[in-house]
C-alpha cells in the first residue's frame, strides 16, 4: 500500500521539459494505491498537484500562442507536448477518475467533482483523443487568421480590432468607414474561415459520435457539465429573451435613433453613444488605468482592492494592442503559481468596465479559491461557467458606480459609461446571447446542413432578424451573413455561450444586492466564490444572493431596474 509519492517537479516549465517516460511513473503510482479512508488524502493530494502541472503547462501554452500568434516555435512545443505527452495523460486521468469512483469514497465536499468524472467518463473515448488535439490545433489556426487581420487607416498599418473605438466616433461618416474597413478586410479571410468551419463541424460530429452521442449538442451537455438545465431550458430563455429584452432593447433603439437624427439605425451605429459629444477617450497609458482601477475596488472592498494591488506588483496583464495579438480577452489560472492572468486589448477608458473590470472579476475568483486544497474543486474546468462568469459580470456593474471616484473619468463622463453599459445589457449582451446560442443549437442538431456554410449565413441572418430587428441591414447582405465569423466562441468554445446570459441575470442580482446594502452583498459575493466545486450551481447563485432562474417575472423585474437605473441617471447627467 503505497502513501509516499515520489517527488513532483515544482514548476509546470520544468514539468514540460520531462519525456512521456518520465512523467508515466507518477501516474503508475497513484493508480497501484489501494484506495482507503487512510490513503484518500495523500493520494489525492498527489494527483492534486500533478493535475496543476499538467493544468498550467496546458495555459501557458493558451496564453503564449494567443500573445503572439507569429511565434511558430510556441506553437510547435504546444503541439509537441499535446501529441507525445497529453494524449498519454488523458487516458491516465480517466484511469485515476475512475479509480475514485470505484472506490466508493467520497471526500468531503467532493459531490460534485465526482458527479464531473462520472460525465467525464460517460463521453470519454480514447480514439478521440487525436480529434481534439486537431481540434485543438484549429482553434489556433482561427486566432491566427483573426489576429494577423490588418487594414490601413490614416496611412497607418493598424489591427483590425484597433478600430474599434472608432465606432463610437461622434462623426457619423468615420464610423461607416471604420465599420466598412474591417468588414472589407474580414471578408478577405471568409473562404479561409468557411474552410475552417466545415472542417471543425464534421470533426465534432464524428467526436460526438465516437463518444455515443446522436449529436455534439448531447455531447457538449455532458462536457460543459450542465446538470441543472437542459437544452430546451435554453430555448425557453430564448423566448423570454425575444418576449421581453428585445421590445426593451427596441425602446431604447428608438430614443438612439432619434437623438442621432437619422432615417435607420445601420451596423456602424451600434456602438455609439448619442449623449456623448466626443469619441471615447483613448488610453495612453495602461499602466495609470490599472491603478486608478486598483481604487476602484479598494472602494468596493478592502480585500479585492489588495487582490488587484499584488496581480500589479506581479504585473500579471497584457492589454496593450499590437500586431500578431490574437482576438478577445481572458482570465487563465495557473494553478501552480497560483495566480491569475488577464489578456485583452484596452484601448478606450470603457475597456475599463467590459475589459478589466470584467476579468478581474475572473481574477477574484481565482484568488478567492487559493486556501481550496485540491484541484478538482476549485480548477477552471469544473468550475460552473454560469456562476464563473457572474463573478466577472458583478465586478462590472459595482465597479461603473465608482468611475469618477477612482479618477477614472470626469462625472459626466462615468455618467454617460453607466447609461451606456446598462443600454448595452439589453441591447447587445442578452439579445446577442440569445442569437449566438441559438445559432449552436441549430448548427450541432443540423451538423449536415451546417456544414455549409451559406445555409449558416441564412440562419444567422434569420436570427439576426429574429433578436435584432432594429438594425437596417440593407445592401450588406455578405457583410450580414458572415457576421457570425467573428464571434471566436463559435470555432474555440463550442456552446460556451448561453454562460453569459445566465451570470448576466446572476450578476445583475448581485448589483441589485449592492445597491441596497453593498458590504453584505459583497460578503455574498466573496462567499460564493469561494466555494469553487463544492456546491451545485443553484447552491453557488444562493451563496452569492441571487436565485438561478430565469423566469418572466425574474427577467422582468431586471429590465425594470435597469430602465429606471438608466433614466435616474440621465436625469442626474441633464444637471451636470
Amino acid at each position: 500500500m503505497n502513501t509516499t509519492y515520489s517527488l513532483l517537479p515544482k514548476t509546470s516549465e520544468a514539468f514540460e521539459q520531462l519525456a512521456w517516460s518520465e512523467i508515466e511513473p507518477y501516474y503508475q503510482e497513484l493508480a497501484a494505491t489501494s484506495l482507503s479512508a487512510e490513503t484518500l488524502s495523500p493520494w489525492l493530494t498527489q494527483w492534486s498537484d500533478l493535475n496543476a502541472l499538467v493544468d498550467e503547462t496546458l495555459m501557458r501554452f493558451e496564453i503564449a500562442t494567443t500573445r503572439n500568434i507569429a511565434d511558430q516555435e510556441i506553437v510547435q512545443r504546444q503541439q509537441h507536448f499535446l501529441d507525445a505527452i497529453y494524449t498519454q495523460i488523458q487516458p491516465q486521468e480517466q484511469q485515476l477518475q475512475q479509480q475514485l469512483l470505484d472506490s466508493g469514497l467520497e471526500p468531503a465536499g467532493f459531490a460534485v467533482p465526482l458527479r464531473i468524472m462520472h460525465a467525464e467518463g460517460a463521453i470519454f473515448s480514447e480514439a478521440n483523443l487525436p480529434l481534439l488535439n486537431q481540434e485543438r490545433q484549429l482553434n489556433v489556426e482561427y486566432n491566427q487568421i483573426i489576429g494577423s487581420q490588418m487594414v490601413t487607416w490614416e496611412g497607418e498599418e493598424v489591427s483590425t480590432a484597433a478600430l474599434f473605438p472608432m465606432l463610437g466616433e461622434p462623426s457619423r461618416e468615420r464610423r461607416e468607414q471604420a465599420w466598412r474597413t474591417v468588414s472589407e478586410r474580414r471578408l478577405v479571410d471568409r473562404e479561409r474561415l468557411n474552410t475552417l468551419w466545415t472542417s471543425l463541424v464534421k470533426l465534432r460530429q464524428q467526436i460526438a459520435q465516437q463518444a455515443g452521442y446522436k449529436n455534439y449538442r448531447e455531447y457538449s451537455w455532458q462536457k460543459l457539465h450542465r446538470f441543472d438545465y437542459t437544452p430546451e431550458d435554453c430555448e425557453a430563455f430564448h423566448a423570454t429573451i425575444e418576449q421581453i429584452i428585445v421590445p426593451a432593447a427596441s425602446r431604447i433603439w428608438e430614443k438612439r435613433r432619434q437623438r442621432l437624427g437619422i432615417e435607420t439605425l445601420r451596423p456602424w451605429d451600434e456602438k455609439i453613444n448619442p449623449q456623448q459629444q466626443k469619441a471615447p477617450r483613448r488610453i495612453t497609458d495602461i499602466d495609470a488605468l490599472l491603478h486608478q482601477c486598483h481604487t476602484v475596488f479598494n472602494l468596493v472592498d478592502p480585500q479585492l482592492g489588495s487582490y488587484f494591488a499584488t496581480m500589479i506588483k506581479e504585473q500579471i496583464f497584457d492589454l496593450d494592442d499590437r500586431p500578431n495579438k490574437a482576438p478577445g480577452g481572458y482570465n487563465l489560472a495557473l494553478e501552480v503559481k497560483r495566480k491569475p492572468f488577464i489578456f485583452g486589448r484596452a484601448l478606450t477608458v470603457d475597456d475599463s468596465l467590459d475589459l478589466i473590470f470584467h476579468e478581474a472579476g475572473h481574477a477574484f475568483h481565482v484568488l478567492e479559491l487559493l486556501p481550496i486544497q485540491y484541484m478538482h474543486q476549485r480548477k477552471e474546468a469544473f468550475l460552473p461557467i454560469e456562476f464563473a462568469e457572474v463573478a466577472s459580470t458583478s465586478m462590472e456593474y459595482i465597479g461603473a458606480m465608482h468611475l469618477q471616484q477612482a479618477g477614472i473619468c470626469t462625472e459626466t463622463e462615468a455618467l454617460q459609461m453607466r447609461i451606456q453599459h446598462l443600454e448595452n445589457t439589453l441591447l447587445h449582451l442578452f439579445p446577442m446571447i440569445a442569437q449566438g446560442d441559438a445559432f449552436q443549437h441549430w448548427v450541432y442538431t443540423h451538423p449536415e446542413q451546417a456544414s455549409d456554410p451559406v445555409q449558416c449565413n441564412q440562419k444567422w441572418a434569420e436570427l439576426t432578424q429574429r433578436f435584432h430587428p432594429d438594425i437596417d441591414w440593407s445592401g450588406l447582405d455578405s457583410e450580414l451573413e458572415s457576421d457570425w465569423q467573428r464571434i471566436l466562441h463559435f470555432f474555440g468554445v463550442p456552446f460556451y455561450y448561453i454562460e453569459y446570459a445566465f451570470a448576466g441575470i446572476g450578476a445583475l442580482q448581485v448589483w441589485r444586492n449592492y445597491l441596497q446594502d453593498p458590504q453584505a452583498a459583497i460578503q455574498q459575493y466573496r462567499h460564493g466564490l469561494s466555494l469553487g466545486t463544492t456546491r451545485t450551481l443553484p447552491e453557488l447563485f444562493e451563496a452569492a444572493g441571487a436565485r438561478f432562474t430565469w423566469d418572466a417575472n425574474m427577467v422582468q423585474s431586471l429590465v425594470d431596474l435597469i430602465m429606471h437605473t438608466i433614466e435616474e441617471l440621465e436625469a442626474k447627467a441633464a444637471t451636470v
